[in-house]
């Protein structure tokens, strides 16, 4: 498609349907409370841990188990994504997302009012039903409803979503958590939003149901094409497998996936290793008798000691009050305890023992949080922005060259916050979350513009579960491993070749993107 032509040529929307801003703005508010809902579970993880109805405090495997909840999210949420992409290509999609929203609200309540781990762990996995249900059709809806030279900055809408959401996640989760609601509150505030805004989409109507006339196209003038005006479309779809031999035909959509995946796995990876490598790095460990006085005043919800007597006295033997590096401290932890010990109760040391004016945990939290959250929203809304507005003026290729060269520049930002010392490391940490961000919006534009609107919510499924099962659902253990055996640093920098390969992948497809996106809006 020329850039100058409407898409009404080529049978899709010349204009954004009527309802549109509203339906913008009901998706944008169901996103948000998504990805709110995804770092509640991330920003009470300590006070879960210290729930005896849910761990036992000398739990060797605590922290496999508190890490298996997202795990658990994840596998349902990208496997059942194409099931319920399908049934958004052959059903109302404003229906099934409402059953979604809701359904998902009732597992985060759930979350809350578990008893015991494992109905903990089930809760998590209908909030990654839930979701799934929502994920891929949302975009495709949003697709339907705006023309082609406009979805660049609706989409960045739309994902603006997940930098404000897990920003106010983390917030509104750590904070309700430390009142006396507990971290059980935080899961229950979420629930009751969730359900008003599901509980809206049933009085939303599918546009695919609607005529050309309600639409607010121009009327034909003979009288044959007036009838077939006013006639709502067909709702039945190609097969799943039909679908899969046409996406596999679309190289806009192969190398847009595959340049996805490749980004998916850096930044989902560093977004769950990110924490832990700069705490590993800049905090200062004091093992003196204030830190030892907090580990003696840690209880459980039951109002037992966390770290037996026997662990303190051993400590109070060995106390330094000189500042020491994660790894001197973890020696000095090693060389007290006996192993077991060390397994179950180090972590508590940590906590109770950063150094005076050290970075902590917290601080460092609120640093990333607050550089992913206005990093990323900018990053999110200029890049869909700056997509159309390439576009528009002849840029053949543009969503593609914007999301490929975003991540060329950068790989030089990832590599420079690695080595560069803090402070001045976090300024390179802001310029590589924006650029790792830019491609969001751009991304997601060329996924929905080559796909038929007819098969959408299926191709956004698909995606799905492509991006998640080889990009973020595999790379945080495998740089955990390369960690054990060397470092974090190391890892980073071994998975750093893939945000250029992204690029590289991005910027091939910018030639076919024209192309695919005047086949798919002649076939919609």
């Amino acid at each position: 498609m020329l850039s100058g032509e409407t898409t009404s040529t080529h049978g899709g929307p010349s204009r954004p349907v009527p309802g549109a801003g509203w339906a913008l703005a009901l998706l944008l508010g169901i996103n948000l409370f998504n990805y709110i809902d995804r770092q509640i579970l991330s920003a009470t993880l300590p006070k879960i841990r210290l729930d005896a109805t849910i761990l036992r405090p000398d739990d060797p495997l605590a922290q496999t188990k508190l890490g298996a909840l997202t795990t658990a999210f994840m596998v349902a949420y990208m496997c059942l994504s194409p099931l319920f992409g399908r049934l958004g290509d052959t059903m109302s999609r404003w229906v099934l997302v409402g059953i979604a929203v809701i359904l998902w609200s009732l597992a985060t309540g759930g979350t809350g009012l578990a008893t015991g781990y494992f109905l903990l762990f089930f809760a998590r996995c209908l909030v990654g039903v839930g979701e799934a249900a929502y994920g891929p059709v949302a975009p495709a809806m949003l697709s339907d409803l705006y023309p082609v030279d406009h979805r660049g900055r609706i989409m960045s809408w739309f994902y603006m979503a997940i930098p404000v959401g897990s920003a106010l996640g983390f917030v509104i989760g750590s904070q309700i958590a430390e009142t006396e609601l507990g971290w059980r509150g935080a899961f229950h505030v979420a629930v009751i939003p969730g359900i008003v805004l599901g509980v809206l989409c049933f009085f939303m109507r599918d546009v695919r149901s609607m005529s050309p006339a309600q639409k607010g196209e121009s009327v034909p003038t003979s009288e044959k094409a007036a009838a077939e005006w006013h006639a709502p479309p067909e709702p039945k779809g190609p097969s799943y497998w039909d679908v899969l031999r046409e996406l596999k035909g679309v190289r806009s959509f192969v190398l847009c996936s595959a340049g996805m995946t490749a980004s998916t796995f850096v930044l989902g990876g560093v977004a769950t290793m990110a924490q832990l490598y700069l705490f590993e790095r800049e905090a200062r460990f004091t093992l003196d008798d204030k830190a030892i006085t907090k580990l003696e005043k840690i209880v459980d919800s039951a109002g037992t000691r966390v770290v037996p007597e026997a662990v303190t006295d051993k400590l109070k033997t060995v106390a330094w009050p000189q500042g020491m590096t994660l790894p001197e401290f973890r020696v000095k932890l090693r060389g007290t305890l006996t192993e077991n010990e060390f397994m179950l109760y180090s972590s508590w040391a940590f906590d109770s023992s950063p150094a005076e004016g050290s970075l902590t945990n917290g601080t460092i939290g609120l640093y990333f949080g607050a550089i992913v959250v206005i990093s990323g929203l900018v990053a999110t809304l200029i890049g869909g922005m700056l997509g159309d507005y390439l576009r528009n003026r002849g840029i053949k290729g543009a969503y593609f060259k914007v999301a490929g060269w975003g991540m060329i520049v950068a790989f030089p930002a990832y590599i420079a916050m690695l080595y560069i010392p803090f402070p001045l490391g976090w300024v390179f940490l802001f310029v590589a979350v924006f650029f790792l961000f830019f491609n969001t919006g751009p991304a997601n534009t060329i996924l929905a513009n080559v796909t038929r609107s007819k098969i959408r919510a299926t191709a956004f499924a698909i995606n799905i579960l492509i991006i998640h099962a080889i990009g973020d659902a595999i790379s945080p253990p495998i740089l955990g491993l390369i960690a054990d055996y060397s470092s974090l640093q190391t890892a980073f920098v071994a998975i750093s070749p893939l945000v250029l390969v992204s690029g590289v992948l991005w910027i091939w497809g910018a030639k076919h993107l024209d192309e695919d996106t005047t086949r798919a809006e002649t076939a919609t």
